[in-house]
């Protein structure tokens, strides 16, 4: 039987071109700019919509010869002239990988000539990402438009002005700046900052004040080598993620002691006490220090989640060359920190290879704890004899009745 003309033309009908140019521009905003072009072969239609997408996002992940580089700039410039100028632009996205680079050093001139052009488009958000550490075009820092800065291998050599009024977000990974006193000054020029997250930022070490980030909300401080964390300044951040060097770890935690919901760290020393403190990951390089662990817990009457990620084993030879470090601590009934006798919901113990230290602390938690909710053990992937590991955990008595003991 032969399908009705009508019926085949409604079934053959293109229901996205039919779509308003504002939503078609939002969909083609999620993907990379040089496809987004593509489509405007697909009809007249849909030909001049990529000149009305407010994002522009240019990326090079391929190994090219040396004159596909200089195209791949002649295109990034060619579509921000070519995009219209009565549509907004919000957000500007450039990344070379540094295997794209791999063969080629980009000059730098083409980097910050489209750098400056970009910022005559009043632009809200911009990623920069280089395949090495190229100078920025220092004019990014009194960009009063940018709400989201984000900057990956790029140094900062020379700041004439630093004005970001409505800068809400400020990423700076692998970034080299002059002197530490420019940091101070970035953030000085971000009075309503709310997002900080830095990850190897390198410079001169210099003793400065900061001012205070009262609006900071989050703060994510990664390995970074040279670089003081400017910590008294960020007071008031509920959320914050710290990679610390040992050296510095007591001084800048005595900074936060009154106003910490969110606590991520890698190394121990002393603590001061922390009592908003609901939420704490404790990350090990080489070992645990069990006895600085209970006081930390102790430290921390309100905590409620707790998750200690563990070391890799050592090697044996370090093993006797270390005796007091892998000797398990007194677990001592009469004095049990208060927030695993009242306030502890959730324990994780991730990368559990079921040594006397860690067995032993498992079940200080789950025999103590009387609010304890779920115990989550997750195995390292080549632990010895795990069932009967497990078996001598799940027989272990609980405080919490509702407790949970899970393995994954």
């Amino acid at each position: 039987m032969a399908v009705p003309q009508n019926n085949l033309e409604m079934q053959m009908e293109d229901r996205i071109s039919a779509l308003p140019d504002g939503i078609l521009c939002h969909i083609l905003s999620f993907i990379p700019t040089v496809d987004a072009i593509t489509t405007s072969s697909l009809s007249k239609r849909w030909r001049p919509l990529w000149r009305s997408i407010p994002v522009l996002d240019i990326q090079l992940d391929e190994i090219l010869g040396g004159c596909v580089y200089a195209s791949f700039f002649n295109f990034a410039f060619a579509t921000l002239l070519v995009h219209s100028a009565q549509h907004p632009l919000t957000l500007a996205r450039l990344r070379i990988t540094p295997r794209a680079a791999a063969h080629y050093i980009f000059p730098n001139a083409y980097f910050n000539v489209w750098v400056k052009a970009i910022l005559e488009r009043h632009i809200e958000q911009l990623h920069l990402e280089m395949p090495r550490v190229y100078p920025i075009y220092s004019g990014v820092f009194s960009c009063r438009t940018l709400v989201v800065l984000k900057l990956c291998r790029v140094s900062v050599d020379v700041l004439q002005s630093i004005d970001l009024p409505r800068l809400k977000t400020l990423h700076l990974d692998f970034v080299r700046i002059e002197g530490v006193e420019y940091v101070a000054r970035i953030l000085r020029g971000c009075p309503i900052l709310e997002e900080f997250e830095t990850n190897h930022v390198f410079f001169d070490y210099n003793v400065v004040e900061y001012q205070s980030m009262c609006k900071l909300v989050r703060a994510h401080i990664g390995k970074n080598f040279g670089f003081q964390v400017p910590l008294k300044a960020m007071s008031n951040v509920q959320s914050l993620r710290l990679f610390l060097e040992r050296s510095s770890f007591r001084k800048m935690l005595s900074i936060f002691s009154c106003c910490l919901k969110l606590l991520q760290l890698n190394h121990q020393d002393d603590f001061p006490v922390f009592p908003n403190l609901i939420h704490m990951e404790l990350g090990f390089e080489r070992y645990v220090n069990w006895d600085v662990v209970l006081e930390l817990l102790e430290h921390c009457p309100k905590l409620q989640i707790l998750v200690l990620n563990m070391p890799l084993v050592p090697n044996k030879p370090l093993i006797p060359v270390l005796p007091e470090i892998w000797s398990c601590p007194q677990f001592d009934p009469k004095f049990v920190p208060e927030c695993i006798s009242s306030k502890l919901r959730k324990c994780t113990i991730l990368g559990y290879t079921g040594i006397k230290c860690e067995m032993q602390f498992a079940k200080y938690i789950m025999h103590f704890s009387g609010a304890l909710q779920t115990m989550t053990i997750h195995h390292c992937a080549d632990m010895q004899d795990k069932l009967q590991k497990q078996q001598e955990l799940a027989m272990f008595p609980k405080s919490s009745a509702t407790c949970k003991l899970l393995f994954e």
